[in-house]
């Protein structure tokens, strides 16, 4: 017989809002950081120096976007499998419970 695992779709979902917890958290980071380099361009003074903060802000959202993405992917993900686990355990929990009731 081979070596299972378990899994557990509690475990899963709650993983998924971890997930969007972090996720939530490095928005919140991200855009300090730009609303930072928008402002250091602001008051830099020097029309190049502007231009690289405005470039590295700009930068910097793109990153998040991508990284945003990445996180929903994941977080969606998890959420779907530990409905697709949940609803196999109760459709192997009613099968059973038939095959049951057919042996009384």
């Amino acid at each position: 017989m081979g070596q299972g695992f378990s899994v557990n779709a509690a475990k899963l979902h709650s993983g998924s809002q971890q997930v969007t917890d972090l996720q939530n958290r490095c928005e919140l980071i991200a855009q300090d950081a730009v609303d930072t380099l928008a402002s250091l361009a602001a008051a830099a003074g020097n029309a190049d120096l502007a231009s690289a903060l405005h470039t590295s802000a700009w930068q910097g959202t793109s990153a998040y976007s991508g990284m945003a993405a990445v996180y929903g992917h994941v977080s969606s993900s998890l959420a779907a499998s530990a409905a697709n686990y949940g609803n196999a355990e109760r459709a192997i929990t009613a099968k059973a419970g038939s095959l049951f009731k057919g042996l009384r």
